[in-house]
């Protein structure tokens, strides 16, 4: 099983862009409206609830991460009905080093989070809203998530200076990729608001370890051992989406990966990830990417890649 994580993990993104700070004292509550992104709430300091959409709040603790889906509108605070109420949009500042702080209430901090936002994955690439699409709390014992990950954000914010988003970046990937090894480490692992069925994984190794080969449903159906039926009902509900579609990413994923990371030959790199020559290798790279292989590659050891807005796959395909 944890072979199978460590292979995914390198196949997806796990890529968040700190944006603020919040800060809300007690009685209040803080609301966010409809954001086209994941939104990340890395919970520092206090207690309190969460709701997202129209569904019942959530409570959280101390040292939680709430993951709240694209396209939902949330709030965090008080639940009661004489919460004091705050539109982040309408009390904001800017902090430092590009962060923003939004405040409910006087400051005070009695709930401290620093926050992000992770993009809905892209056509063509394998994303952390892949694995997670429900609403989410996990606190710092059932998420996995080191204690030092907190202190550290904590420490950050409380002196944002020059570097501090991207110290707070690597520290937030780092306590998200700990979660989700932490939620796949057992056989109902996956909270996508459906049992993730234990057979599957099998299916998913094989993909991994030899992408090359020729998946179908049928074959993959039956390395999990399940009908196709179940197997293609199970797999969409786990990863939200279909097998093959996870395939043609999964191999594009690596594809990229061994272009950021090699200098093996693009006819090297095709054919590993399943492809019969550059050719169509090269077409389906750059229908995704929006650009050839080569350049791609030219693009990300010039370091161009990292600072560009929008490095990922092309949504319009």
């Amino acid at each position: 099983m944890k072979r199978t994580l460590d292979q995914l993990l390198t196949t997806i993104d796990v890529s968040p862009h700190v944006f603020s700070v919040c800060r809300i004292q007690a009685g209040w509550r803080l609301t966010f409206p409809v954001f086209d992104a994941m939104t990340v709430h890395f919970v520092l300091r206090g207690s309190g609830h969460f709701q997202v959409g129209t569904s019942p709040p959530i409570p959280f603790a101390p040292s939680t991460v709430l993951i709240i889906p694209v396209q939902e509108s949330h709030w965090v605070g008080e639940p009661g009905a004489e919460a004091r109420i705050q539109e982040a949009a309408d009390r904001c500042a800017l902090l430092g080093d590009g962060l923003v702080e939004f405040t409910a209430g006087s400051g005070a901090g009695d709930i401290l989070m620093l926050c992000g936002a992770l993009p809905a994955p892209y056509q063509g690439g394998l994303g952390f809203f892949d694995l997670l699409q429900a609403p989410l709390a996990a606190d710092m014992v059932s998420g996995g998530i080191p204690a030092t990950v907190f202190d550290a954000m904590e420490s950050e914010i409380g002196g944002a200076g020059l570097g501090t988003q991207a110290m707070c970046q690597a520290l937030m990937k780092q306590g998200l990729i700990a979660l989700l090894r932490s939620r796949w480490g057992g056989d109902t692992a996956l909270p996508t608001g459906t049992i993730f069925h234990p057979r599957l994984t099998r299916a998913v190794a094989a993909i991994l370890d030899d992408p090359a080969s020729i998946h179908t449903v049928d074959s993959l159906a039956s390395i999990a051992g399940m009908s196709r039926a179940s197997f293609s009902d199970h797999f969409s509900r786990a990863f939200g989406q279909g097998p093959i579609d996870f395939v043609q990413k999964a191999r594009l994923r690596i594809a990229a990966r061994l272009l950021r990371t090699t200098d093996l030959p693009i006819k090297v790199i095709a054919r590993s990830v399943g492809y019969a020559g550059p050719r169509p290798f090269s077409r389906a790279f750059q229908t995704v990417y929006r650009r050839a292989p080569v350049d791609y590659r030219d693009f990300a050891a010039s370091g161009a890649l990292e600072l560009s807005a929008d490095p990922g796959p092309s949504r319009g395909v």
